[in-house]
């Protein structure tokens, strides 16, 4: 259970930093281009996979409440809370380039 709790307190940085970054990728040119590669592969990319299945529960989680938040207009709450909970840290995950942490509004 504590394996969980840190690796859910580490996730929500990661996705607050996410929610800031456009769906586009932009070529930016880094600093230490081979140490950022090794550590997204080693350390990013398996956070942002549990990020992903995290996400995935609570958005089964949230279900009754996105049922009751479409009702009014402009019903679209399931795509909204589909996009910050699971598309976000799914395109951090898998779309992004490796190595690449520059911010696309760059």
């Amino acid at each position: 259970m504590k394996l969980v709790n840190m690796v859910a307190l580490s996730i929500f940085p990661l996705m607050s930093a996410c929610a800031q970054a456009n769906s586009t990728w932009v070529e930016c040119k880094q600093d230490n281009e081979v140490i950022n590669a090794m550590a997204d592969v080693i350390l990013i990319r398996p956070i942002g996979v549990i990020g992903t299945l995290a996400g995935s529960s609570a958005y089964l989680g949230l279900l009754p409440f996105t049922a009751l938040a479409a009702i009014p207009e402009p019903h679209d709450a399931f795509e909204r809370v589909g996009s910050i909970v699971v598309g976000i840290p799914f395109s951090y995950t898998f779309v992004r380039p490796i190595g690449n942490f520059c911010d696309a509004r760059h």
